[in-house]
């Protein structure tokens, strides 16, 4: 689960008033209960990222847009990665959006810091997107997708179908990094 603060409850509702969205539309549009989003903008649980995932599909923002504050539009991004806000995961590691929050893009990158024996999420996602690229910056861990295993190691890559039941764990001793892309 992603720590729950006045500021992310905030920002889901602000996001979700600026489309002119009740709380059933975007939860309709987001695939989760009424109730659930309800509690969200109240501050009164957590979200997971894939809760996340799926509000960002609803909204057709970036998950970013729920910790990084947007400005002017500019031709260039230039960010360190230790200025972007990390998330941490409930079972072990943290998630760092790296999207532009200025250029239009088609794509939502994000590299994710798993700790040894964590994951990252359980279960299905039910994002919309189906196209979805990893690269192994660091590390290795296991895919588990669709009923199979896929193990991973440093410098390799794979695409897949994010709308599958996956799941990602570290299965090393060593902290692991996973530099993933979704289209958007």
């Amino acid at each position: 689960m992603v720590p729950v603060t006045k500021e992310l409850s905030a920002k889901i509702k602000a996001l979700r008033e600026k489309q002119g969205l009740s709380q059933r539309g975007l939860a309709e549009a987001a695939g989760i209960s009424a109730a659930s989003l309800s509690q969200l903008e109240a501050g009164l649980t957590s979200p997971s990222v894939a809760t996340l995932e799926k509000l960002a599909d609803g909204l057709g923002v970036a998950v970013a847009a729920f910790f990084i504050e947007t400005g002017d539009a500019v031709d260039i991004e230039i960010f360190d990665l230790n200025d972007r806000p990390s998330v941490p995961l409930s079972q072990g590691g943290r998630f760092i959006p790296l999207t532009a929050m200025h250029q239009p893009t088609g794509f939502e990158p994000m590299l994710v810091q798993l700790e040894p024996g964590g994951r990252f999420e359980e279960g299905q996602y039910g994002i919309k997107s189906p196209h979805a690229f990893v690269w192994m910056r660091r590390g290795k861990a296991l895919l588990e997708y669709d009923g199979r295993e896929y193990a991973l190691s440093e410098m390799q890559s794979l695409y897949y179908d994010a709308r599958k039941q996956h799941n990602w764990r570290n299965v090393s001793d060593e902290i692991c990094e996973l530099l993933m892309v979704r289209s958007r």
